[in-house]
């Protein structure tokens, strides 16, 4: 080391995260503990399944190409890594063999701490543990994205090209900077001329100061001018959409489509602190995909009857599927997806209620509140989804209620089979809000939901764990917020029913032994298999919803419940990040693995043969599999489950 310039080291290491972090007597002492290396382009670094390297790689000049060999594909690209970073700090603390290939993208030379001093630097310093902290889950992420491409290879990918929004593209990458503008004192036919004169499809209204107050799309002239109330002469403040609904320029693309579906629009306008900058329509997305989910959204809301909503249904599985086909971002596209099986039930509702009114028996008699529940309340909906539904209807007066609680039966009844009717089987357990047990009023349900808190037992727990995943798909009587209120008071008067709850959520384990192999069926139809969903996914979300109820978490949607349960504390981030990445690949593989069996026309199930996957996938597997178990030990040692005897 003495012919090593050291200060020009240690000036280096200053700009380097965590180095940065050190004093200068220890940033010393480390810099003198380091060797040199050179590596030419092509080089090979490291080898995927080696013994660790000995030495913590650090870039100063150059770049190094990590990537997983794929039988079928070569080398799929996981990172670049250019002055700065650093390469083998995950098979040096894991003690395990390589995960990944290294190879010298660029000329390299690398400044090599052996592994030693670096595991006593990750040891006796919280900067280093914390920038380390975050390798499994970037792992299991690099693993799931790496089978990406295979997942999208299956068959009909082709007509919705949603890959696009899975590589960081931003509005900014896809907005058109030249927004048509107006003043609101001008009239529809000045504005629809500045719009035919060039070729767009919108406007916006803008103040003295180029705020928008609204905008005014061709869709808006059709429908309030040409075929509305409006004349030509009138004032473009009457027929404008305000406030209009804007979105950041550096939010991503996939973004913007979610906000453009969720509100059925065709445009947004892209603010930067508060200024706008420019605009984006559903037309820059099907430029970029082929098409775009925001029209099959518009043909559901369209239809006029329950049989024209019907006939939407082949479009909107083959969107569902499509999307599903392009992995990726999982909680994103099961995001998507939710929204679209929403937008099919709110129109069922609707248009039952008139279908019924139009057969002589009227609209609703009073208001009320339709649930989902499992996983449509926590918005997690895939391909194999069957229904979870309740109805609760307004307070009346005892000799009022069975007339009215018959007619919202009978509503149930219908939305339930138009339901089936689209691709939504009947819940097994009959949990539809067209069994009677489940279409009652506010008082009915609130005694329902606190009785089961105040009596634990195995099936008021089994109820609680499928209702506290409740959300309004429509709330006309505001009732579920107030109940919420109300479950979390009696949880607190109550601690022991979490205590029952934290037991219920021990009894599915992750299928691994002793050594670490994974525990098959050894018999039956799925020999050889593990049930994906009840032995990893299951306990997950069972454990998460107890931390939820804990803290008065009011999402539903159990990623969302991670990032809230870390943000108050009860886990750090190094295992929110682990948690969340290990719940997103078990759930990439169960969906890659019910699209694989309807690519083989078969039925999909949850058993999975882990031979099937290939070594990295197994790997990262058992390793999703461990940090449930650790999430299991969490629970079991926060309420003292184990100690629970049942009565």
């Amino acid at each position: 080391m003495n012919d090593f310039p050291l200060q020009r080291i240690i000036d280096f290491l200053q700009t380097v995260v965590p180095f940065d972090t050190l004093n200068h007597e220890e940033l010393k002492r480390v810099a003198g503990k380091m060797e040199i290396a050179y590596y030419p382009r092509g080089q090979a670094i490291i080898r995927r399944g080696e013994s660790p390297p000995g030495y913590l790689h650090i870039i100063q000049v150059g770049s190094a190409r990590i990537t997983i060999s794929d039988e079928s594909e070569g080398d799929i690209l996981v990172d670049l890594r250019g002055p700065g970073d650093v390469f083998g700090a995950v098979s040096l603390l894991k003690g395990k063999e390589a995960l990944f290939d290294v190879t010298a993208e660029k000329d390299i030379i690398a400044f090599m701490l052996p592994a030693h001093e670096f595991k006593e630097l990750v040891e006796a310093h919280p900067s280093f543990r914390r920038t380390f902290s975050l390798s499994l889950a970037r792992n299991i992420k690099a693993v799931r994205q790496s089978g990406d491409r295979q997942l999208s290879q299956l068959a009909g990918v082709e007509a919705v090209k949603m890959d696009f929004f899975l590589i960081g593209k931003r509005i900014t990458d896809l907005m058109t900077r030249n927004v048509l503008t107006c003043s609101p004192s001008i009239s529809i036919r000045e504005a629809a001329q500045k719009m035919s004169r060039l070729q767009v499809g919108s406007i916006v209204v803008a103040g003295e100061m180029g705020n928008p107050l609204g905008i005014i799309t061709d869709r808006d002239i059709r429908s309030k001018v040409v075929a509305g109330e409006y004349g030509r002469e009138a004032l473009v403040t009457e027929i404008m959409s305000h406030p209009p609904h804007t979105i950041a320029q550096n939010a991503y693309a996939f973004d913007g489509l979610l906000l453009m579906s969720h509100f059925g629009i065709n445009h947004l306008l892209v603010t930067e602190n508060e200024r706008m900058v420019g605009i984006i329509s559903e037309h820059d997305f099907q430029l970029q995909t082929g098409n775009s989910p925001i029209g099959v959204i518009r043909g559901i809301d369209k239809a006029q009857s329950v049989d024209e909503l019907m006939s939407s249904r082949n479009n909107i599985d083959n969107v569902r599927e499509m999307l599903l086909r392009q992995g990726g971002a999982v909680n994103k596209m099961v995001e998507l997806i939710t929204e679209l099986n929403d937008r099919v039930t709110r129109k069922l509702l609707k248009l039952t209620e008139l279908e019924i009114d139009n057969d002589g028996m009227g609209r609703a008699p009073v208001s009320y509140c339709w649930m989902s529940l499992g996983s449509e309340g926590r918005r997690e909906q895939t391909i194999r989804t069957d229904q979870d539904n309740a109805l609760v209807f307004t307070d009346v007066a005892p000799k009022e209620e069975p007339e009215i609680k018959a007619w919202f039966i009978n509503f149930a009844e219908r939305v339930v089979e138009g339901l089936v009717r689209y691709g939504f089987p009947r819940c097994p357990g009959g949990i539809m809000a067209s069994n009677p047990r489940w279409c009652k009023s506010e008082a009915a349900w609130q005694e329902d939901f606190l009785g089961w808190i105040h009596d634990p037992n195995p099936l008021t727990l089994r109820m609680a764990s499928i209702f506290f995943d409740f959300r309004a798909l429509y709330d006309g009587i505001d009732f579920l917020e107030g109940l919420r209120s109300r479950i979390d008071e009696a949880i607190d008067r109550n601690p022991l029913f979490l205590r029952f709850m934290a037991k219920n959520a021990l009894y599915n384990r992750p299928p691994l032994g002793l050594l670490r192999n994974f525990v098959v069926e050894t018999s039956g139809e799925h020999k050889n298999k593990l049930n994906l969903k009840n032995k990893g996914l299951v306990p997950v979300v069972d454990c998460i919803r107890i931390l939820a109820l804990d803290q008065h978490v009011k999402t539903t949607n159990t990623t969302e419940r991670i990032e809230e349960i870390n943000d108050r504390g009860i886990i750090n981030d190094e295992f929110k990040a682990d948690l969340s990445e290990a719940y997103n690949f078990m759930n990439y593989l169960r969906i890659k693995h019910h699209l694989n069996a309807r690519a083989a026309m078969t039925e999909p199930d949850n058993f999975l043969d882990p031979s099937a996957l290939n070594s990295l996938q197994r790997r990262m597997l058992k390793e999703s599999f461990g940090v449930v178990s650790r999430l299991q030990g969490t629970v079991e040692y926060r309420y003292q489950a184990g100690f629970i005897v049942e009565t």
